[in-house]
């Protein structure tokens, strides 16, 4: 069986989701005792990044570079189904794409990796998507994969299309992250106060983007909320860029209140603040996966999340659930996972039982079920 996977997405950036999804991939079919033969395909820009991905995930794997540039070959495939997808890989049985562009295979079946539909659940948060491209790889595909079985959901309910022409393949996650002993943790979070300039011996850990989908407002106003019932040294790190257009975030940022809650900005690698953290607070109003739940789960890292979309999927009884729009919902666990020891504990044993439920050698396995169903 031959499979052209397009690796493009992947290496664009090496700290992105579909980096992770790529070199995960790659990780997981070499475990597998029966693999397919893969064709790595990718614009010729990125051939360093290509070789450098390659030299730790999939040297068993054949490469194959675009000699014209990939938006070229889209606004040709606009109008034309030449030239094929066969004329720069010659015969292949699958292809397979963890984004979304959609060559010509002249009756090949072609997969797509669906992430998430937050611009459809969300739609008042992302009013200047541009769908296009994405919607015209959603009509040409002739099977999906999505991420969790909530994502599977969407896209069936979206696009009006059968189940059975969605199968799920779950994500897992790298060994970067792992439990730090405490020797670690006194050099890392050394460094890292170096770095933030500013004192990280205890703190919780959330995630931003600027279209507000990680809830940073309600999530900082339920950390103040309970600042006065946990240690005064505690602090709230939040990483990634600042919402846009948060009224809330914006008024207590102008009020002065955020004297314990430190901004990182963008951060390439964020094992080692993950492995310090005393709790992660991941109360996102939607997630097609929700990969930092399973992050911290591999660090041994009490975990807070929203009880919606794919969230219960991913953390089964591993995490305390919040109603994400309620913010004395998430105060009370944010004051439950600084406080309560026993319960830190019991978290952080199911979090690792739960873990073990995901590799990326269960997702090539499901993933090469699909493509043996469809050959």
């Amino acid at each position: 069986m031959r499979v052209v996977l397009d690796l493009n997405p992947a290496l664009r950036n090496r700290y992105s989701g579909f980096y992770a999804v790529g070199a995960g991939l790659l990780e997981g079919f070499s475990q597998l005792d029966e693999k397919p033969e893969l064709l790595l395909l990718y614009s010729k820009q990125f051939k360093r990044q290509a070789d450098e991905l390659l030299s730790e995930h999939g040297q068993w794997a054949y490469r194959q570079e675009l000699l014209l540039k990939k938006r070229w070959l889209e606004k040709i495939w606009k109008v034309s189904s030449f030239p094929t997808l066969s004329n720069f890989v010659g015969d292949f049985d699958i292809y397979h794409t963890i984004h979304q562009m959609m060559p010509p295979t002249k009756g090949k079946p072609r997969i797509v990796t669906i992430h998430d539909l937050r611009r459809y659940r969300l739609p008042n948060l992302y009013k200047e998507s541009k769908l296009t491209a994405f919607e015209s790889a959603v009509k040409k595909a002739d099977h999906f994969i999505a991420v969790s079985q909530a994502t599977k959901e969407d896209l069936c309910d979206v696009f009006n299309i059968a189940h059975e022409k969605v199968d799920v393949a779950h994500l897992a996650v790298g060994d970067m992250f792992k439990p730090a002993s405490e020797q670690e943790k006194l050099q890392i979070k050394t460094s890292l106060s170096r770095m933030l300039n500013n004192n990280l011996d205890r703190y919780l850990l959330t995630f931003s983007s600027p279209d507000r989908r990680k809830n940073i407002g309600q999530t900082i106003r339920a950390f103040l909320s309970a600042s006065d019932k946990i240690a005064d040294e505690m602090k709230l790190v939040v990483v990634g860029m600042p919402p846009k257009n948060d009224e809330l975030y914006d008024q207590l940022v102008s009020e002065g209140k955020m004297d314990r809650v430190i901004i990182t900005g963008p951060v390439e690698d964020i094992s080692d603040l993950l492995r310090c953290a005393e709790g992660i607070v991941f109360a996102s109003l939607y997630e097609g996966f929700g990969i930092p739940i399973l992050e911290a789960f591999a660090c041994d890292v009490p975990v807070v999340t929203s009880n919606c979309s794919s969230m219960p999927e991913v953390a089964g009884d591993g995490a305390i659930y919040v109603d994400p729009k309620q913010p004395k919902s998430i105060t009370d666990a944010i004051v439950t996972i600084c406080n309560d020891r026993e319960k830190r504990n019991e978290l952080i044993a199911a979090g690792k039982k739960r873990a073990m439920d995901f590799s990326w050698k269960k997702t090539a396995e499901n993933i090469m079920a699909v493509y043996k169903k469809l050959v």
